[in-house]
């Protein structure tokens, strides 16, 4: 079940005008939503030699576009039931680990460390092996709680290192 919180209708122009995280090298992906600007950002967690902290390897939080460009932490309910993240290390030479997202549960994603601090995310986007680098969450706000209409995944094809998309409606 996929329960966001405090989302309404926005049009497609001012999502274009949506600000957008800045680079770098620990930001994974972000998420987007119709709501407002604010942005929920993804940023990999690594120790003082650059290698993943095991037990906690992505962070989640806000950019708080609208209250100044700050950060911000999630609040318990939204890590629970909208934004929070869940990783199981795997058991390879490598550090990988399967990454499971409360926005979108019934994908997968994996964890990838490429190098000392750098990691990357990767999940299938339209059945293409790719790159993930932010989402954006439709919901309808007009219940009792929130209801997902559908979420679009943008990313980078792994082999054509092209952009890559994809729209799943939840519905």
């Amino acid at each position: 079940m996929i329960l966001l919180f405090g989302l309404v209708s926005i049009n497609d122009t001012e999502r274009s005008n949506y600000p957008t995280p800045p680079e770098s090298e620990g930001m994974l992906f972000y998420i987007q939503r119709n709501h407002n600007s604010n942005t929920i950002v993804y940023t990999a967690n690594f120790d003082e030699k650059g290698n993943l902290v095991e037990d906690k390897p992505v962070d989640v939080y806000w950019i708080r576009y609208e209250e100044d460009g700050r950060r911000m932490e999630l609040r318990d309910i939204e890590k629970l039931f909208a934004y929070g993240v869940k990783s199981t290390k795997i058991e390879t030479k490598e550090n990988k680990y399967k990454i499971k997202l409360v926005a979108d549960d019934e994908r997968d994603f994996q964890l990838v460390q490429e190098a000392p601090f750098k990691a990357v995310i990767y999940t299938l986007i339209n059945n293409k092996p790719s790159r993930l680098k932010h989402l954006y969450i439709f919901a309808d706000n007009s219940g009792f709680w929130p209801k997902v209409k559908y979420i679009e995944l943008f990313g980078e094809d792994s082999k054509t290192r092209k952009s890559c998309y994809e729209k799943r409606y939840t519905d």
